[in-house]
């Protein structure tokens, strides 16, 4: 196990990602990071002790200290999911707000830049993450549900279960070896096996107190024989072999290396969130730096070409952007794209002074918005965007890059509004041809 740094790791993701190679398999640590602070598993067992011990006194032994023991001895008695579940583990403690991890796990799984992610999280996290970017998460705890979703979907598989259906959650080392769990992780395994084979696999919020959690992981993982493991932990390098023993061993099976980063799982895959978009908003620079020296004459500076280091969710919309998103659909897209118009506006717009402020440029104190708009008409752009942008951060103009400006009857056409207090000025709609023409690019 070699130890590398961030920026490693992330790169090695990234090459992973565009070769289709990316999986994603992340523990209890991903949701404790903050804001989210998901509880450990040692603070959920201190609630249920305190509660217990206090109902009951003397009267009766007191509970176990780890959840582990606590949750066999309410399943040896049938209990669990009536008593333990439902009377000493609180139901709001796995609700919470994503955190980076999350909202960079989902925006990968729904561009498709993770192929396949297991999780023994009960959270619906990563899911509310994929609603906060307009997209739904496609998630199941059985085989059959994650196989069954639709081509093109990359699969989220909890095998933990998940806490909108407390009952099929796993807590014990009995359920392992009771149905229907036991056909559910073994069926799960089976499809995990096709789906890892030879996959770069990076391991966020693993090792953490969750060791019954642990357990269950390692039986799924048995069989599994990836290219390469990425183990993102703040943890001590030399730890892993005792504390983890399946998973180091899986990690030995890895034919391409096995590797620690020693950082929190969701820096990292915040991180790799922002060089993906940035790799991806790079290579639409460059498609329009040909185009734009034949149209000049001269090179556009090499500084041009070099994409924003705004933050993750910024550099996102600025993706679902050159996508051509529409409003409240998640950006869908995970291998870098050819569009040599939109790549030169952006040149263009650099060459006259502007600066790139959150989504918008700022050319002469003008904000600027650039969209993808192939073959549509412009005021249907216009019309589908009328409501997406709030007042405050407005642009003046944008320029929908492949939309066509038709000549339309009056009943349509009925003239840019005036603008009020309320909305501010009307922002000025153009077709590439027109906004060159009216700001002098």
């Amino acid at each position: 196990m070699d130890g590398i740094d961030l920026q490693a790791g992330v790169e090695k993701a990234l090459d992973a990602l565009f070769a289709d190679r990316l999986a994603l398999l992340c523990g209890a640590g991903l949701s404790m990071a903050p804001p989210s602070s998901v509880p450990s598993a040692a603070a959920l067992a201190w609630k249920a002790k305190q509660k217990y011990d206090s109902t009951y006194g003397a009267s009766r032994p007191p509970l176990a200290e780890s959840i582990d023991d606590q949750a066999e001895f309410f399943f040896q008695r049938g209990e669990l999911v009536d008593v333990y579940l439902r009377t000493y583990i609180d139901h709001d403690a796995f609700a919470g707000t994503p955190n980076d991890g999350h909202l960079a796990a989902a925006d990968l799984l729904l561009t498709g830049g993770i192929g396949t992610a297991v999780s023994t999280n009960v959270d619906t996290l990563i899911e509310a993450a994929g609603n906060l970017l307009f997209g739904h998460v496609g998630v199941g705890v059985t085989r059959d549900k994650v196989a069954a979703l639709p081509p093109g979907k990359s699969p989220l598989l909890k095998v933990h279960g998940c806490w909108t259906d407390p009952a099929g959650t796993v807590w014990a080392a009995g359920q392992v070896v009771a149905e229907p769990i036991q056909t559910r992780l073994a069926e799960g395994a089976a499809w995990l096996t096709q789906r890892l084979l030879d996959r770069d696999l990076v391991i966020v919020g693993y090792w953490t107190d969750w060791d019954y959690l642990n357990e269950v992981l390692e039986q799924s993982l048995a069989a599994v024989s990836p290219s390469r493991i990425i183990v993102v932990d703040p943890c001590n390098t030399a730890v892993f072999e005792t504390k983890a023993k399946a998973l180091f061993e899986l990690g030995q099976r890895a034919t391409s290396g096995f590797f620690h980063v020693q950082e929190s799982g969701a820096v990292f895959l915040n991180q790799l969130r922002v060089e993906f978009s940035r790799a991806l908003l790079r290579r639409v620079l460059h498609s329009g730096s040909g185009t734009y020296q034949d149209h000049i004459g001269t090179p556009p500076d090499p500084a041009w070409l070099e994409p924003s280091t705004a933050d993750a969710q910024t550099l996102w919309r600025i993706r679902r952007d050159l996508e051509g998103a529409m409003p409240n659909e998640p950006a869908k897209g995970h291998q870098p794209v050819e569009e040599p118009l939109l790549g030169m506006t952006f040149i263009q717009l650099q060459a006259k002074g502007a600066t790139l402020e959150d989504i918008c440029w700022n050319l002469g104190g003008a904000r600027i918005r650039v969209l993808r708009a192939i073959n549509r008409p412009l005021h249907e752009v216009e019309a589908a965007y009328a409501r997406e942008t709030a007042p405050i951060v407005a642009p003046e103009y944008v320029i929908a890059v492949g939309a066509e400006a038709l000549a339309l009857p009056p009943s349509i056409a009925r003239g840019a509004p005036t603008g009020s207090i309320a909305r501010g000025a009307p922002i000025k709609w153009r077709s590439r041809p027109d906004a060159i023409a009216e700001l002098g690019l």
